[in-house]
């Protein structure tokens, strides 16, 4: 009986193969891809082959333990090790030890093309394969491989900031647009017109039976409009005063080249219209009725045959230039193409993953979710809420960190760009091509012209067309920005924080399994308002702190050299709700040395010249009392006062009150309400309101 299970003669057989060959076959483990790596295609493969060989066989031991993606990345990176190799003279297994090892990561640091933490990348990815090879058979020597070779290289490689609040909306505000004309293209049912109709030939010059051709003179109602209108009314029938009028020559001739059923002569029209008698204008004074020479100049007559001939259906360059001759010609000549037309009807039978780029954006807007988990989300990927059946979650997977996870559940009809919505959208569109594809993402423009999933460099392609035509500028420079899918995620991150300053929170949101990964997205250590939100600046003074209480003692943490011995022989200038040492050395964005800082108190939190005396806890608690006030009598609105108070309570609940004694903030609170500053004070602002 055969066994499911390969022998270890089978197995090692099979191993030598793929030595000898420099080439094998791997299944991905995360979308079942079967992909060939040829490393016999290498520039060194002969020179190098002893070596080459025993980094094929690694590669194909851990096959299992990575996804294409990550094999793609060591058949491209080995490269530099084989460079380094050939530039050292070593290209035998006996030349390989730990010196080896070790002059490769120091030939990696000073690579021109290689940035410190680019190259600790490139060391990281390659790593894992030279602890394998180092188990093979012809290898013999026992050596270990550089440790921490790239220290702290993590913590400078660049740090993707993502976009501000202004450049948020114009991302978003693009992205809507697109996805208004995508709906209008591909979401939208046509409804035909003419089905079942006569053809639509009104204003259309009549066809000639003897000759095939449409003029306007065998059109009887343009004879009518030459009458009144280049005739003026006069039944002239002699064809020498006839000649006098331009045109007047074609109208005689018209009766006898395009007689009618009606009348044969032009005596027998001026009869038929009744010119002798009182004859009452039709067209005078107006353009002729008969605006269009060939029917296929008339968009109701293209639309007629559309619907009526070809069916209402999508047909290529070829199908029509076969099928439907005198529509394929008309379109070139009169309409700019079939595509044009196809377009302007809604009708499509190619979906490119471009069309499909503006859904793509938004559900990663609309989730948060990693670019690449969105890319590999599947059509079963929605599932019904066990609480709420008229709600939906999308379940994910992140396939490096084998990590999976669900969605908040949500109502798919509540809104078309909520994240269940746009994905259900996305099935209907591609229901029409899609097959046995299980893939949410699938296209059928491509060269094969059979619906197909697509790679990442498709996606960042569809990205940046729709950026094309509608540009996002930097906030800071006015220059073009390339919009990346990749930093939407921070971005989203970054303002999750500022609304929360939940770390564990935002950890779950992100779904990483380590919050060091998470600290990562808030590396924006230069922004004001996350220093703000960190800490108050060292060299910040309180005044008033009563050192002998336990709890001032306890937050005091001014040093000696900082702490004003005699506070009356310093000037402090005075802030909104605090001082300031120097408003001429000033830490706000765009702030020039020698000029009056113009910061607001979000920014005075990180300045060094940050100076808090009792007197501005007083008009902490009256500018809070003021605006408590302007709430209950209705001069501002609910969200206008959260907007007012909201950051100013956080940083004095925080970092201000607890300095002081309890006892001294309760009397300060106290003498706010019993005798406020003026400018704060109800009683002033009634007197000035009547």
């Amino acid at each position: 009986m055969g066994s499911k299970y390969p022998t270890v003669r089978k197995l090692v057989a099979e191993e030598k193969r793929i030595e000898a060959k420099l080439s094998y076959t791997s299944t991905c483990k995360n979308t079942g891809e079967t992909k060939i790596f040829d490393y016999s295609k290498k520039s060194y493969a002969k020179s190098h082959h002893e070596i080459l060989k025993v980094w094929v066989w690694a590669a194909y031991k851990r096959r299992q333990a990575a996804g294409n993606v990550s094999q793609v990345s060591w058949y491209d990176r080995i490269n530099l090790f084989f460079d380094f190799l050939t530039e050292h003279g070593v290209s035998e297994l006996r030349g390989l030890d730990s010196g080896v090892f070790i002059r490769f990561v120091a030939w990696l640091k000073k690579h021109p093309t290689q940035s410190y933490s680019t190259a600790a990348s490139s060391y990281r990815v390659l790593r894992p394969l030279f602890v394998q090879m180092l188990r093979h058979p012809d290898i013999k020597a026992k050596f270990d491989l550089p440790k921490n070779a790239f220290p702290k290289s993590t913590s400078l490689a660049a740090v993707d900031l993502g976009y501000d609040k202004q450049e948020m909306k114009q991302i978003l505000k693009a992205v809507v647009e697109v996805l208004r004309e995508k709906k209008g293209a591909f979401e939208t049912e046509y409804v035909p017109s003419f089905l079942g109709q006569p053809a639509p030939l009104e204003n259309v010059a009549e066809l000639n039976p003897f000759t095939g051709v449409r003029s306007l003179w065998a059109s009887h109602e343009h004879r009518v409009w030459f009458f009144e209108n280049v005739l003026k009314c006069k039944p002239i029938t002699l064809f020498r005063k006839l000649k006098e009028f331009p045109g007047g020559q074609c109208f005689r001739s018209s009766f006898n080249q395009y007689p009618r059923s009606e009348y044969q002569s032009i005596d027998d029209f001026y009869e038929f219209i009744g010119a002798r008698i009182k004859y009452f204008p039709k067209y005078q004074g107006e353009p002729s009725p008969i605006r269009y020479l060939t029917p296929w100049k008339k968009r109701d007559y293209v639309i007629w045959y559309w619907e009526n001939v070809m069916g209402s259906q999508y047909y290529t360059h070829e199908e029509c230039r076969l099928k439907f001759r005198e529509f394929y010609v008309a379109m070139r000549e009169h309409w700019g193409g079939t595509q044009s037309f196809y377009r302007s009807m809604n009708a499509w039978r190619w979906l490119s993953a471009h069309d499909l780029a503006p859904y793509y954006l938004m559900l990663i807007i609309r989730t948060g979710l990693n670019p690449s988990t969105v890319q590999r989300l599947t059509i079963d990927c929605l599932e019904i809420d066990p609480l709420n059946e008229d709600r939906k979650f999308i379940n994910w997977k992140k396939y490096r960190s084998h990590k999976s996870d669900r969605t908040i559940p949500e109502r798919s009809s509540r809104n078309d760009t909520w994240a269940v919505s746009l994905i259900e959208r996305v099935i209907k569109i591609t229901s029409s091509i899609r097959t046995d594809q299980n893939e949410l993402w699938i296209s059928n423009e491509n060269p094969w012209r059979i619906a197909r999933p697509y790679g990442s460099e498709y996606f960042r392609s569809g990205v940046n067309r729709i950026f094309e035509k509608r540009p996002v500028f930097s906030t800071n420079t006015g220059e073009k920005l390339n919009v990346l899918a990749k930093s939407i995620r921070p971005t989203l991150a970054w303002e999750e924080y500022l609304r929360t300053e939940d770390l564990r929170y935002l950890q779950t949101l992100l779904g990483h399994a380590r919050v060091s990964t998470t600290a990562e997205y808030l590396r924006r250590v230069e922004d004001p308002l996350f220093r703000s939100r960190r800490a108050i600046h060292q060299e910040a003074m309180f005044i008033g702190l009563t050192e002998s209480s336990e709890q001032a003692e306890k937050h005091l943490r001014v040093s000696d050299s900082l702490k004003p011995k005699d506070n009356k022989n310093i000037i402090f200038y005075e802030g909104i709700l605090n001082h300031c040492k120097d408003p001429l050395i000033g830490v706000g964005k765009g702030q020039v040395k020698g000029e009056l800082c113009k910061a607001d108190i979000e920014i005075c939190q990180s300045c060094q010249n940050l100076v808090i005396t009792p007197y501005d806890l007083k008009k902490y608690f009256c500018y809070l009392n003021f605006h408590k006030y302007l709430l209950d009598v209705g001069e501002i609105s609910e969200k206008e006062f959260i907007k007012a108070t909201t950051h100013k309570i956080n940083f004095w609940e925080t970092y201000v009150l607890p300095k002081y004694p309890a006892g001294l903030v309760e009397e300060i609170k106290l003498e706010a309400i019993l005798n406020p500053i003026d400018v704060w004070d109800p009683k002033t602002f009634e007197v000035q309101r009547s």
